[in-house]
């Protein structure tokens, strides 16, 4: 009991500690190691450096692939830490860093220095690792030590991340989410934004769902609060290539699909803090506001890096995703016209994410299958009827996520959909709960298939479980 203590504060200071690095590092890119904006990050990374080396008497944060090590131990990254994971793989990549090493004795004087010398570093050296270590050593930096970034790297026995799809998912669900983000922020600053980093992740995504769809589908159980409008983005673009392929769109069509989709919420950009992070209901005055932000979407796509096919497909379903299907929505139109199939399938995805997620001014979401039942009512007047069905057969009667309570009295999380629509109330449950309410990491059983050996009764699903009513985090299961 005691060993898993220390795992569980190795793996929580381990985030903290690059998080820490990450803030750290961004300062310094704006102030002089002498500023007083300095002293509160460098602090903070040596305090978390010393509690690690305390518990292991070693400290090296080492970047493998795409992936950061704590010593041997792999920091899975969580919706939370997301920024500042891909902002220290980044910053590292560009340098030729591939290991930081903290030594005992590191204090506030060599942290300073160290992020200094990083910072200012020329990244149009010929070898940027080898001018910064020349810089550490001549400065006497004793107790930090760098090493150089190897692309082939092996993970020491560890799995190839990118031979398992889980973490090829997750890697790309990540770096969807920091295109968006430096788009929207582009965009924010009113600079010309370009969306070819976001087109090649989409197009990884696109492989994915056609490979297998329920990796990436359980991803979208990944909530962010403070990073909403991102985390929505990449779930709403997951949702969407679902539907294509049940439409059996190629792929391009699936790229161009997931693009627009990515990108549906562009706008919001543009819409001020204090509105867009409001804790209580708006104002009329302040939804009208919220309702502008298609339009907002059109005019920052207009200030993209060439505007060609592409960018016009993502404004049509930026423009549409709210114009409801019998046009009762928003933006008003001068004179009514049917919506496009791009913004038709836009407009049920983005409503479901949102339904499922907790938002600043929502903060109790809806169970899945509750969502469905609420979006199946308004078939025909919001949604597209055809498409509301088609994205019921493509998520599952029990969406992935779903907490449900079986037959046997065990409490199950919906892991993937039967891939047989015959079975579509029959999905894979990972067992979260076991009948005497302990909860375990149980395995993962496929309730369309008999047990073989006949010890175990069939299982059914008895009913949902409202997962938020139990304060139980379904996305865990999917990390």
């Amino acid at each position: 009991m005691e060993s898993k203590k220390v795992g569980d504060a190795e793996v929580r200071l381990g985030k903290a500690l690059v998080n820490q690095m990450a803030i750290l590092l961004k300062t310094s890119q704006i102030h002089d190691p002498t500023n007083v904006a300095m002293i509160q990050p460098t602090e903070r990374v040596i305090q978390t450096a010393k509690e690690l080396m305390s518990i292991e008497g070693e400290l090296t944060i080492e970047l493998r692939g795409d992936f950061l090590f704590l010593n041997e131990m792999k920091l899975k990254v969580d919706i939370e830490g997301f920024v500042s994971f891909m902002y220290i793989i980044d910053e590292f990549k560009k340098r030729g860093i591939g290991s930081v090493t903290f030594g005992p004795g590191v204090n506030s004087e060599e942290v300073k220095r160290f992020s200094g010398f990083f910072a200012s570093i020329d990244l149009k050296n010929a070898n940027p690792f080898e001018a910064l270590e020349q810089l550490l050593k001549r400065s006497q930096v004793a107790n930090i030590a760098i090493g150089p970034f190897e692309e082939s790297v092996e993970n020491d026995g560890t799995e190839d991340p990118f031979q398992d799809s889980k973490e090829l998912a997750k890697n790309t669900y990540f770096k969807t989410i920091t295109a968006v983000t430096e788009v929207m922020q582009s965009i924010k600053l009113k600079q010309a934004a370009s969306l070819k980093k976001a087109k090649r992740v989409v197009q990884s995504m696109v492989d994915l769902i056609l490979q297998e769809d329920s990796t990436l589908l359980g991803l979208t159980n990944l909530r962010c609060h403070d990073e909403y409008t991102y985390n929505h983005s990449v779930n709403v673009c997951i949702l969407a290539l679902a539907m294509g392929q049940r439409l059996g769109y190629n792929r391009k069509r699936l790229s161009e699909l997931g693009m627009a989709a990515l990108f549906h919420d562009l706008g919001k950009s543009e819409i001020p803090l204090e509105v867009l992070n409001k804790p209580s209901e708006f104002t009329e005055e302040e939804w009208g506001i919220m309702r502008r932000h298609p339009i907002f979407s059109v005019k920052g796509l207009v200030r993209l890096k060439g505007i060609n096919d592409l960018a016009i497909k993502v404004a049509i379903g930026a423009f549409e995703h709210h114009l409801n299907y019998d046009l009762s929505g928003y933006p008003r139109l001068a004179s009514k016209r049917p919506v496009s199939l791009l913004g038709r399938i836009i407009s049920i995805v983005d409503c479901y994410d949102a339904l499922t997620s907790s938002r600043v001014y929502n903060r109790v979401p809806f169970p899945p299958d509750r969502a469905l039942r609420f979006m199946l009512n308004k078939a025909g007047t919001a949604f597209d009827p055809i498409l509301i069905k088609i994205f019921v057969n493509a998520i599952g009667v029990y969406p992935i996520g779903t907490m449900v309570l079986l037959s046997t009295k065990e409490i199950g999380v919906v892991y993937a959909t039967s891939p047989n629509v015959i079975n579509s109330d029959r999905p894979k449950v990972k067992l979260v709960v076991d009948p005497l309410g302990h909860e375990v990491d149980g395995e993962v059983v496929d309730l369309a298939k008999a047990d073989p050996k006949g010890s175990v009764p069939p299982r059914t699903i008895v009913k949902t479980i409202d997962a938020g009513k139990y304060k139980i985090d379904v996305s865990k299961y999917f990390l």
